[in-house]
C-alpha cells in the first residue's frame, strides 16, 4: 500500500483514540466518574478533594484525547512526520497533569 492510505489509515486510528481519550476525559472531568481511574491512584484521595482532583485528572485526558485529534486531523490533509507533534505535545501535557493530579491529591 502506498504511503497515503497508510496514513488515512493511522488516521482514523488517531481519530477513534481521540473519541476514546475524550469522552473518558469529559466523564472524569465533569460528571465525576472516579471509578474511571485506577484505584491504587484514588486510594487515599479525600472526599473534599475528588472534585479537584477529578477536574484535573479528567483534563488530562481530554487533553491526551486533543492532541490524538489534532493529529488525525493533520494526518488528512498531509504526509509529514510533524503531524506527531499534536499528538506527542498532547500526550506530554496530559501525562503532566495527571502526575500534578496523583502527586497533589493522592497523599
Amino acid at each position: 500500500m502506498g504511503d497515503f492510505v497508510w496514513f488515512i489509515i493511522i488516521g482514523i486510528l488517531f481519530i477513534l483514540l481521540a473519541f476514546v481519550f475524550g469522552r473518558l476525559g469529559w466523564l472524569i472531568w465533569k460528571k465525576q466518574k472516579m471509578d474511571l481511574i485506577i484505584s491504587h491512584h484514588c486510594d487515599k484521595v479525600s472526599e473534599a478533594n475528588k472534585p479537584a482532583y477529578c477536574t484535573l485528572a479528567g483534563v488530562g485526558v481530554f487533553v491526551m484525547g486533543v492532541g490524538f485529534g489534532l493529529s488525525g486531523v493533520c494526518m488528512f490533509l498531509t504526509q509529514s512526520a510533524l503531524v506527531f507533534i499534536p499528538m506527542a505535545a498532547g500526550l506530554v501535557v496530559g501525562v503532566a497533569l495527571l502526575i500534578m493530579a496523583i502527586g497533589k491529591y493522592n497523599r
